[in-house]
């Protein structure tokens, strides 16, 4: 396992399936935010309940927001890795 942190090609493989993810849980959290906010306004003006309470939408978009976080570090570490490479390629 220690091996797959330590390969820089592995990394710089994953960096498109890691901003995938992380653009899949960010929307994921801005969707559930979205749906706290109707959540709130229908609980307010009609008593109705929206699947889940507001807070509860609120708690999963956060849950999300986090959760996408070290995808988009991992992209970022892919990403510098592979502009070290190229450095190092063009000063050869």
């Amino acid at each position: 396992m220690a091996k797959v942190f330590m390969d820089r090609k592995w990394i710089i493989a994953k960096g498109g399936v890691l901003m995938f993810v992380g653009r899949f849980l960010w929307w994921g959290g801005v969707i559930c935010f979205v749906l706290g906010i109707i959540s709130t306004i229908i609980n307010l003006a009609l008593n109705i309940t929206l699947a889940l309470e507001p807070i509860s939408w609120f708690l999963l978009a956060i849950a999300f927001f986090v959760a996408s976080i070290p995808n988009f570090i991992g992209w970022a570490l892919a990403v510098h890795l592979d502009a070290i490479e190229a450095k190092s390629k063009k000063e050869e």
